[in-house]
């Protein structure tokens, strides 16, 4: 979803295509082998067991004589991720470092509304992966449950405090309050007077993110008392769960290189089995898989592996998922 606050010119897509990487961006999908000028592989967007996928970097195209489908590096990327030409755009233009033009908008505007919550995320995900860093306590969960250094980068776990407003105190000097409570990091109660609290509370954080990589949201572990033992983002027209499986924008290259998919229940299920050396692993957030997890997992895989617990509740959800 593009960010409304940005102004697609047509100097900001020169400059898009100017920078992108064509061999980059094929090559993190299918592993591409040189021949003279060119390269060639499997193709990324069909299934297929003899390589029939072009790609030439002079010209910046790729082509695939077995779908037929060919295009520039920005047509590649969409067809990957999903994304519609302008969140492409601003995809690779922040990837590569290219600065965006930003639209005037009036804040009293329901453009505001629409405006994408990835900046205050982003922000908030450093924010809880400096607290980790600071937490002995969320340290040695992590430690006792096995889960080491090289998972932590990987996966980009993180830690909210224990406290009412650290959060709201670190973020608002760049971000309003409104900002927050529209990424859901943010809220206001009766209970609390209508001060701001930060949703997030003593629970090491996992941020989820689209294949493609767009942070959307986060899912909290409690590290304390609390009834919930997990506690999602709340869900917008970005972050819905029914659409997203947590880790799929690490597992998707081997997904679609094996053709295999291996599906579990949640966070420490999927770092568990990466930890053990086994790759395209993904998680159902604690949920059945849905209608549209399963379409996402047929644009990667031929095959889908369920390993959910072997309790009632596990059971019951595998059952459900080959509905």
């Amino acid at each position: 979803m593009a960010l409304s606050n940005v102004d697609i010119t047509p100097q900001l897509v020169q400059a898009v295509r100017d920078a992108i990487d064509i061999v980059e961006i094929a090559g993190e999908q299918t592993r591409l082998k040189r021949s003279g000028k060119r390269y060639s592989g499997r193709c990324p967007l069909h299934k297929e067991k003899t390589p029939s996928f072009s790609v030439d970097p002079s010209q910046g195209l790729f082509y695939c004589f077995g779908c037929g489908r060919g295009g520039d590096a920005i047509k590649l990327h969409m067809m990957l991720s999903g994304d519609d030409f302008p969140a492409a755009i601003q995809t690779l233009a922040r990837r590569y470092g290219i600065p965006m033009p930003k639209r005037k908008v009036s804040r009293g505007t329901s453009d505001r509304q629409e405006e994408s919550c990835e900046a205050q995320l982003e922000a908030a995900a450093e924010f809880f992966a400096k607290e980790l860093e600071k937490s002995p306590r969320a340290q040695r969960y992590l430690h006792d449950r096995k889960v080491e250094a090289k998972m932590i980068e990987s996966f980009e776990i993180g830690y909210a405090p224990d406290e009412w407003q650290a959060l709201v105190s670190s973020l608002t000097p760049q971000f309003s309050i409104r900002e927050l409570e529209t990424a859901c990091l943010v809220g206001k109660s009766e209970r609390s007077k209508g001060r701001p609290y930060d949703y997030f509370r003593d629970r090491l954080m996992f941020p989820i993110r689209t294949p493609a990589g767009r942070l959307v949201g986060f899912g909290g572990r409690t590290l304390g008392g609390d009834r919930a033992k997990y506690l999602n983002t709340g869900e917008r027209q970005d972050f819905q769960k029914r659409y997203l499986l947590y880790g799929m924008h690490v597992a998707k290259r081997s997904i679609r290189e094996s053709g295999t998919a291996l599906v579990v229940e949640g966070y420490f299920d999927v770092i568990g089995a990466v930890a053990s050396g086994l790759e395209g692993v993904v998680a159902t957030m604690g949920t059945a898989m849905t209608a549209e997890q399963v379409r996402l997992l047929g644009r990667y895989a031929d095959e889908v592996v369920i390993g959910y617990d072997g309790d009632a509740a596990g059971e019951e959800a595998s059952r459900r998922s080959l509905h």
